[in-house]
């Protein structure tokens, strides 16, 4: 019986709604909301019945407007249950009844000398439920119409002294709370941040973990076909027969087995859990990054074009620009197979300067939408409704940022979509893995 009455009690608080693990504040925002609606519509409701039947008599007014402000809380409390794009129209609706409210309460219920303080928790609702902007706004309407109001209006059974007092503790009160709010928004992106390094260096380690085990298997049946083609090549050669077509095939062979041989050690140095910086060129890292996608490109039928500067030595952590050169480079390829058209070119060039080197990477599949450009790299944001995870673009802003002190940035040209990645070509002393 207890959890049938805590699943509901959470599935009031929470409207209905299941959040992701980087929505930690607004599934508590949801909490704290839904449970400031409730008291406002119980007690509220209170205070206006005992004010019709002539036990607290608040007035005809504020009586009716508060009547009305029971209504609008329940219609937010369903209005929570919606789509979770809502949540912040619908603080602002609260915020909007409320002022009515407590503005209402302020001129027309005079003989209760502490109604200021109603806006006190208005302000403090803002910060919580809203967030800094949201705060700010009301705190600066807040002071601004009670100021108002006490100029063009006599405020009964308020003095001066108590206007200007409780106008100073709404500053006090904004700051304090802003300051406050703002530290909780910062260390939940940090957490987050936190976790999703976690994800991805598990997700390494995993995949590292398999690449051994698959090389371990593959290694001798590799030896053995390369030893085979070798001894057929040798008895031919010691029996003075002329190479043939028979021969070119088993060149061939023997060609693929070295690099299926080579694919497994790249792989198996990628997937490594070293994080020790090296010096490297960035066209070493870009052919790194081909490599692996090869396969891809040709059977996607990409035409990928490289023009890389001259002087491309930089100091970096090799494995971590090349998964997200790979990310980059499977996004284009991406989008020109979605736009199913024969004409498949991916740019990638590379200017250098002094302190920095700049990989671009173009495609010509029309771009990123407008409206979508400054989200992709949110985290949990995807365009690819079955296989993407909207983590890739943010784990490469997050690696390229905050791990080697580079930017990558996303913009859009006549062709297609561009994506810069700016290395420094020294690591900053700061950063660490």
């Amino acid at each position: 019986m207890q959890s049938k009455q805590t699943s509901f009690f959470s599935d009031l608080l929470e409207s209905g709604h299941s959040f992701q693990a980087d929505e930690i504040l607004l599934k508590f925002q949801y909490k704290v909301l839904n449970t400031i609606l409730l008291v406002m519509a119980i007690f509220t409701f209170i205070f206006a019945f005992l004010s019709s039947v002539g036990m607290n008599p608040l007035g005809v007014i504020q009586t009716i407007v508060n009547y009305f402000l029971v209504i609008g809380a329940v219609y937010l409390i369903i209005r929570l249950r919606g789509p979770k794009n809502l949540y912040l129209q619908t603080c602002y609706l609260l915020y909007a009844f409320a002022f009515v409210d407590f503005v209402s309460a302020l001129m027309f219920v005079p003989h209760d000398e502490f109604r200021i303080i109603w806006f006190y928790m208005l302000v403090f609702a803002a910060y919580t439920t809203g967030g800094v902007r949201a705060g700010n706004i009301v705190s600066v309407i807040s002071i601004t119409t009670v100021l108002i109001i006490n100029f063009f209006y006599e405020l009964t059974n308020i003095s001066q002294t108590g206007i200007i007092s409780s106008v100073l503790g709404l500053i006090i009160l904004s700051l304090f709370i802003r300051a406050h709010t703002k530290k909780i928004v910062d260390f939940e992106k940090a957490i987050i941040e936190q976790e999703y390094l976690m994800i991805s260096q598990s997700r390494f380690a995993a995949m590292g973990e398999m690449m051994s085990m698959i090389a371990h298997q593959w290694r001798q049946p590799l030896s053995t076909t390369t030893l085979m083609i070798t001894n057929e090549r040798i008895k031919s050669m010691m029996e003075g027969k002329e190479p043939n077509e028979y021969d070119k095939i088993l060149d061939h062979i023997s060609d693929t087995m070295v690099y299926l041989s080579d694919t497994i050690d790249d792989f198996q140095t990628y997937f490594k859990p070293d994080k020790t910086a090296e010096e490297i060129t960035a066209s070493v890292l870009i052919e790194r990054s081909l490599t692996f996608i090869e396969a891809r490109k040709v059977l996607s039928k990409v035409q990928i074009h490289v023009k890389e500067c001259e002087d491309d030595l930089l100091q970096t952590y090799a494995n971590e620009v090349v998964q997200v050169l790979m990310n980059i480079i499977n996004n284009a390829i991406d989008a020109l197979v979605e736009r199913k058209d024969e004409d498949r070119q991916i740019w990638i060039r590379t200017d250098c300067s002094d302190d920095k080197i700049v990989i671009r990477v173009e495609d010509n599949g029309g771009g990123i939408e407008k409206k979508i450009l400054g989200k992709i790299f949110d985290p949990y944001f995807s365009e690819k409704s079955k296989n993407g995870t909207g983590l890739g673009l943010y784990m490469a802003k997050m690696i390229v940022e905050k791990h080697i002190g580079g930017v990558l940035q996303a913009d859009n040209t006549s062709n297609g979509a561009l994506f810069s990645i700016t290395l420094p070509r020294v690591l900053p002393t700061s950063l660490s893995l």
